[in-house]
């Protein structure tokens, strides 16, 4: 699998992991086949981890801090 390639479909919100089935479906109820994607997982380093637990109060703290700089990614 490569980027940006679908990784399931759907037809009139049933979820399928195979194209030929999905189309299938699609043509005989006429129902449009809508590709699902996944991203990427935005990861940190282990330094900027170590950062952000330096900085922290506590442990909600750094959990919330370390979602936000993933976020930033």
């Amino acid at each position: 699998m490569t980027a940006n390639e679908p990784v399931a479909w759907m037809v009139d919100g049933v979820l399928f992991n195979s194209l030929g089935a999905a189309l299938n479906i699609s043509f005989d109820i006429e129902q449009p086949c809508i590709p699902l994607y996944t991203h990427p997982a935005k990861t940190l380093t282990d330094e900027e981890i170590i950062a952000e637990w330096e900085e922290s109060k506590d442990e909600v703290d750094f959990a919330r801090a370390i979602l936000r700089k993933a976020q930033e990614k």
